[in-house]
């Protein structure tokens, strides 16, 4: 009688353990929530290394018709990461082409091969006459820094900034200026002003290498981008 009893128990706190289980199971645990897919890409607030300030994201997101996006991948010849670096923009601005972070935008999900766009910097001695003739055609001029354009494949904005050049043997010597350039076909984005929104983004992430530079007073360059 005592084992019929006891067996009788055993099948109780069995049916019980079964039942808590799959309540558990079906219901989840707040504690131990499954977790969520994690979205692909990162958002225009984070690109390029944080630098696009409100307006440069709306820019980004209405040019690329998304709001998430992937930088380049790997390293670059300074052995440095490929994803955009403030510091090391400034670091590397009178060395090479291929040793200075650039911030290469994808849209995420786009297999092409083919960047939105790729925005770069580096110290230059000099920069271009507002009369200078462009040869592509179709240019649009801004009162930004000394010389501000953009054009089919893309935009340039030259600001103040003096800096030394770390070595006898760098590539660029001593400047008095910053050179920012965008590269973008105006072919493949999207919107009504894409001359506008390449400039927007531009200033910004420029406002940002000079705040990082030490020569954001002498650079001088507004938080909204004048009408051309």
């Amino acid at each position: 009688m005592q084992l019929s009893t006891t067996s009788a128990t055993r099948r109780t706190a069995l049916a019980v353990t079964v039942v808590a289980f799959l309540t558990g199971a079906c219901g989840g645990s707040p504690g131990k929530r499954a977790s969520e897919p994690r979205e692909a890409g990162v958002s225009a607030h984070s690109i390029c290394d944080g630098t696009l300030d409100s307006s440069a994201v709306q820019a980004l997101q209405r040019l690329a018709g998304t709001d998430r996006f992937d930088e380049a991948t790997g390293t670059n010849e300074a052995g440095e990461s490929r994803a955009f670096s403030l510091r090391n923009a400034v670091r590397h601005l009178h060395d090479e082409y291929g040793k200075r972070s650039a911030c290469w935008v994808y849209r995420t999900g786009d297999n092409s091969g083919y960047p939105l766009m790729e925005i770069r910097f580096s110290a230059s001695q000099s920069y271009p006459s507002n009369s200078a003739k462009r040869s592509e055609g179709g240019e649009v001029s801004y009162p930004l820094g000394v010389f501000a354009q953009v054009g089919r494949t893309g935009a340039e904005l030259f600001f103040k900034c003096s800096s030394e050049a770390s070595s006898a043997t760098s590539y660029i010597g001593d400047v008095k200026y910053v050179k920012g350039e965008m590269y973008s076909n105006a072919a493949g984005l999207r919107g009504d002003s894409v001359d506008e929104d390449r400039m927007v983004i531009l200033n910004s992430v420029s406002r940002a290498v000079a705040e990082q530079a030490g020569c954001a007073p002498e650079a001088d360059l507004p938080t909204a981008v004048p009408s051309a």
